[in-house]
């Protein structure tokens, strides 16, 4: 029978070798990452059926990495390790989707036997992921849109929305196919947000963002569904194609963001979320790389408010209160 196979991810040199010495000896082929950007590296070109997983390392948080890893091996079992039980870090954790938590110093029979049960239940087929999980309604439905140094600026946006927001966050940057699960799992490093790129049949998720995969359209359907369609049509991914299937669905619970871009992509998007009763907000000229795509929706009259880049996260709170608030809805 094939070895299985363990990453371990911790900065802290002493407690990679015991833990490399003690699984190995248990049979188990291991590995180790000792900063998040080496487990990315390693999880893009090796299947694992484990990682144990420091809450904090050198670049980044243990739980923010757990959602960069789950795009590139969705059936890797993931374990937290912390000295910090604190039941904020443990909230994070389940929210992150971790399979496990195991506090430090480290019970060996503890690690071992959480190992075994975690791995014979994804092998058992019991599922950590079998779609017969409680999905929450959405409450409203943030749709951002960008190009021309759109990446930056989303990564701005996330990094200040702050966590447990109530909504759910659609992405279509501009990008070719090939990039979006990299700029992914860069966001997932850096938000408070679950990111990834979007998957045909993913189900909207409080929480959770969803970034429009390179050479597809992305469509929000009823229920919350996502839909993908190659894209036909340059620029790719389309933004109008996501704003306007999102304001069909959820309506005045939506908040349309537009970001800097070239072209008018997005602006009968936006005028779709205004028309519907949600809230639509385009960044200003003196932040903007390239001023085409907000200066068109402001042009259309599809903008109610325009924001520097810094201050667009608060707009999106403040909409997303007054949504939640019952002022915004039909």
């Amino acid at each position: 029978m094939e070895k299985k196979r363990i990453l371990v991810i911790d900065d802290d040199h002493s407690v990679v070798t015991i833990l490399s010495s003690i699984l190995a000896l248990e049979g188990y082929s291991v590995d180790t990452a000792g900063t998040g950007k080496e487990a990315i590296e390693k999880t893009n070109s090796n299947r694992y059926d484990l990682a144990l997983v420091d809450f904090r390392l050198p670049d980044v948080e243990g739980t923010r990495l757990l959602t960069a890893m789950r795009e590139m091996t969705p059936r890797m079992v993931k374990v937290i390790l912390t000295g910090y039980p604190s039941a904020d870090n443990i909230s994070d954790a389940v929210d992150r989707h971790a399979d496990g938590f195991i506090v430090k110093p480290v019970k060996i029979f503890e690690l071992l036997k959480t190992i075994k049960d975690l791995l014979i239940r994804r092998d058992g087929s019991v599922g950590l992921e079998t779609g017969a999980e409680l999905v929450k309604p959405i409450e409203a439905v943030v749709a951002i849109g960008a190009s021309a140094g759109g990446p930056k600026a989303i990564e701005e946006v996330l990094s200040k929305i702050p966590s447990r927001v109530r909504a759910a966050f659609v992405i279509s940057q501009h990008m070719p196919n090939g990039f979006t699960k990299a700029f992914a799992q860069r966001l997932a490093m850096v938000s408070n947000l679950r990111v990834k790129e979007a998957e045909h049949g993913d189900v909207l998720r409080e929480g959770d963002a969803y970034v429009t995969p390179g050479g597809y359209d992305m469509e929000v359907t009823y229920g919350g569904r996502i839909r993908l369609q190659k894209s036909l049509q340059a620029p790719t991914p389309s933004i109008d194609r996501m704003m306007k299937s999102t304001a069909d669905v959820y309506g005045p619970r939506t908040v349309g963001v537009l970001l800097t871009g070239m072209l008018t992509d997005g602006v009968l998007g936006m005028k779709a979320i205004k028309d519907k009763g949600g809230i639509t907000i385009v960044q200003d000229e003196a932040s903007s790389v390239v001023y085409g795509m907000p200066k068109a929706a402001l042009a259309a009259g599809a903008a109610q408010f325009i924001s520097d880049l810094s201050e667009i996260p608060n707009h999106i709170t403040n909409a997303l209160a007054k949504i939640s608030n019952g002022r915004n809805r039909s």
